[in-house]
């Protein structure tokens, strides 16, 4: 919630709130959660879900987030960089070696090399498919003892988005330049789309792959090491908090105490490499 509060700080808002089905293992939990912070959600029965996605199809009810959506990561890199120094491809082997009165380290899939923290870089895939119109919700499946993780998501321009969550599970070595596309697991999900979104076209119109950064515990790392802060451990969900984690590493800068809830963040937790 105080991310969504930051995107809609950012003019133009790269938010799109075209909400967010869910279903599946464990989502009652989320439906708990949001009892217990005040959000509004609905329960919504497989037919009521299909009438606010037309071209899905939903085998039991659904939790209904109506202020979800999806950050359009173009336009947010393009408006946050406006005004900085952004200097691409400039490599830089160790940033504890830099000048400056404070550096920040965020460098993805290198964070646990640079710091001998035991942060396992991995390699994803995403399909994209043509017949959604671009205000369809994002879809979630939390999947079950007989189905993995799916979700989806609008992406204006391609299609819509659809994966299955850690379905390249092994490490990956970050410096190699190839990101291939495995074709086992494209073929997985179009037959994934053929049930769960009939009326989209099963051909699929790109598929792409890239890095992840898994922590053990699935949280982020938010701390200082050797006068350095640090950010990264994204676990594949990082984005969506970027202006939130922004504004915590800016505190951390500026020598600020960050919130009681950001411990959970510290390095310390974590065994070294």
């Amino acid at each position: 919630m105080r991310a969504i509060d930051e995107w809609r700080r950012i003019d133009p808002c790269p938010l799109r709130e075209t909400g967010l089905l869910e279903y599946g293992q464990g989502v009652e939990l989320h439906a708990a959660a949001f009892e217990e912070v005040g959000e509004e959600y609905e329960w919504l029965e497989p037919a009521d879900a299909q009438r606010r996605f037309p071209e899905a199809r939903f085998p039991e009810p659904a939790l209904w987030d109506a202020h979800a959506g999806g950050i359009m990561a173009g336009e947010a890199l393009l408006t946050l960089s406006s005004g900085l120094d952004v200097r691409a491809g400039t490599a830089i082997e160790d940033p504890r070696e830099l000048e400056a009165d404070v550096v920040v380290a965020c460098p993805g899939s290198w964070l646990g090399s640079m710091f001998d923290l035991p942060l396992q870089p991995r390699i994803e895939q995403v399909t994209y498919f043509a017949g959604a119109p671009d205000d369809r919700p994002c879809v979630i499946d939390h999947g079950g003892p007989d189905r993995r993780l799916h979700y989806g998501l609008v992406t204006p321009g391609v299609g819509y988005k659809v994966a299955e969550d850690a379905a390249r599970p092994g490490p990956w070595d970050p410096d190699r330049p190839e990101r291939p596309v495995d074709a086992r697991l494209e073929e997985r999900l179009v037959e994934h789309v053929k049930r769960m979104f009939p009326g989209f076209d099963p051909r699929p119109v790109h598929s792409e792959a890239c890095l992840y950064t898994m922590s053990p515990d699935g949280d982020f790392v938010l701390d200082r090491i050797d006068g350095v802060i640090v950010c990264g451990g994204c676990s594949g969900h990082a984005f969506k908090f970027g202006p939130l984690l922004g504004r915590l590493i800016a505190d951390l800068a500026q020598g600020r105490a960050l919130p009681p809830e950001a411990d959970r963040f510290r390095a310390s937790r974590l065994a070294p490499a």
